[in-house]
């Protein structure tokens, strides 16, 4: 992460503290990291310099109905300043602020197949008494998985792939010859 987005992110989260309002805010960003995510596009027309300034910010009101009035306004100024290009990065880091600060971590769940809410929570919990806080995963579908899942927490992966687990066969063979 940058310094731009961090200090964009800090704001946001001071002010979230401030008016007592973080969780709304993180779910709202959430969300809106989401629709960043899924609509490249979007933030391609709220980047076009062949629009005004104005113009960015009437769409970017149009399609953010609802809200937060703070987090709108932090839109606007990324726009004003031409900093658009920072926006998922700065609402990544808002999220991982508010995280931090309820003793909370956010996970990737990489798995070959969809698994239901009830095996995702179980797994949470499970990673939860390892990592001493609470996790939250999100489930991404990944076909290069041949079976298993692999989980990553910051910097730590959690991998029971089969690939994995073939590999550490391997390598226990290669210790045993040797």
């Amino acid at each position: 992460m940058n310094e731009i987005s961090s200090r964009y992110a800090k704001a946001l989260y001071s002010l979230s503290l401030e008016k007592d309002n973080l969780l709304e805010r993180e779910d709202q960003a959430k969300q809106l990291l989401d629709i960043l995510n899924d609509n490249e596009d979007f933030l391609l027309l709220l980047s076009n310099e062949f629009l005004t300034i104005g113009e960015r910010q009437d769409i970017a009101k149009q399609v953010l109905k609802g809200v937060d009035d703070d987090i709108l306004a932090l839109v606007n100024i990324v726009i004003a300043n031409h900093r658009t290009r920072y926006l998922k990065e700065i609402f990544q880091a808002f999220i991982s602020d508010a995280n931090s600060y309820r003793g909370v971590k956010e996970g990737l769940l990489y798995s070959s197949i969809p698994l239901d809410k009830k095996t995702i929570s179980r797994m949470e919990q499970a990673i939860s008494k390892k990592e001493g806080c609470k996790i939250y995963l999100k489930l991404i579908i990944d076909q290069t998985l041949i079976g298993g899942v692999r989980i990553l927490i910051n910097d730590h992966i959690y991998d029971s792939s089969i690939v994995s687990q073939i590999e550490r066969m391997k390598r226990k063979l290669l210790r045993n010859e040797g």
